[in-house]
């Protein structure tokens, strides 16, 4: 029931924030207007020398999109960076985790030039409402669940910076993605302990004879 009541209240709207929390149909009629974005999939035309990730700039969405709560909804976006122009060769690819409808993570990748620190800033700045961001204190920031290199002073919410990615998400949803993985990791070892039984009772069969 825990766990269930977690997933509720993952991404309650809250006022304050201008763009985290936000419904679907509001995030898509910000972002799909002509000459500003569009939905990703149909964004072909794009330079695929351009958008194609670099070694280093993989995907850091990759490892925990097995722990996403089961109700959340994926979509992914195109917003140019030229001004009233819906240009395909500089801009951001936005990937969205909408949760009970509204947004708890969205992760933005810059395409065609190298993520700025005054994009960031910018990125940030629209999400922090009444509260400030702080850069995280810690080394590399938090190293569970999603991870994270800057929290609202407020609590609510976390951001993390990798290669040309910037990563914006609701503190809940990540303190639910470290829940999932302590219980996968306890069932993982759970598992190894019981192969680790049926090998020793199998050993002495299997060298029976040598």
């Amino acid at each position: 029931m825990g766990a269930l009541l977690a997933i509720g209240v993952l991404i309650a709207p809250c006022v304050l924030h201008a763009r985290l929390g936000e419904a679907q149909a509001t995030l898509e009629k910000r972002i799909l207007q002509p000459g500003v974005g569009k939905l990703y999939p149909h964004a072909s035309e794009v330079s695929k020398e351009k958008e194609r990730p670099k070694k280093k700039d993989e995907d850091p969405l990759k490892d925990i999109r097995t722990l996403m709560p089961s109700d959340t909804r994926e979509m992914v976006y195109w917003k140019s960076a030229v001004a009233n122009q819906l240009s395909n060769e500089t801009g951001w690819k936005i990937e969205v985790w909408f949760v009970g409808g509204r947004s708890a993570l969205e992760a933005y990748r810059r395409v065609g030039d190298s993520l700025s620190e005054f994009e960031v800033r910018g990125i940030l700045g629209l999400n922090k409402g009444n509260s400030s961001w702080r850069r995280n204190s810690n080394d590399g920031g938090g190293v569970n669940g999603i991870g994270y290199d800057y929290e609202l002073e407020d609590g609510s919410l976390r951001a993390k910076q990798q290669d040309n990615w910037l990563i914006v998400f609701s503190t809940k949803l990540d303190n639910y993605m470290m829940q999932q993985q302590v219980a996968a990791k306890a069932s993982n070892d759970a598992l190894k302990e019981q192969q680790k039984r049926d090998q020793a009772l199998r050993a002495p069969e299997s060298i029976s004879g040598l």
